[in-house]
């Protein structure tokens, strides 16, 4: 991940945090979430999408390659 722009590694860094959240919202009935929690996940969301986007298109194709296949041995 250290050959990306700092931008795609918030996008990526930022993704796990939120699925995370995502996925105890969706599974933990124990865990709670208050609004400045959400609002603020919410906005970390949109600040990461938006710095995203503004990577080249390179680095950004580069960035889908790697998440998408898998490094294989020589």
């Amino acid at each position: 991940m250290q050959k990306f722009p700092p931008a795609i590694r918030e996008f990526a860094e930022s993704f796990v945090a939120l699925q995370d959240m995502r996925h105890k919202a969706d599974y933990a009935l124990d865990e709670l979430f208050d609004k400045v929690e959400t609002l603020a996940a919410i906005e970390r969301a949109e600040n990461s999408i938006s710095c995203f986007e503004q990577v080249n298109d390179q680095d950004r194709r580069g960035f889908v390659a790697h998440v998408l296949f898998k490094r294989r041995s020589p």
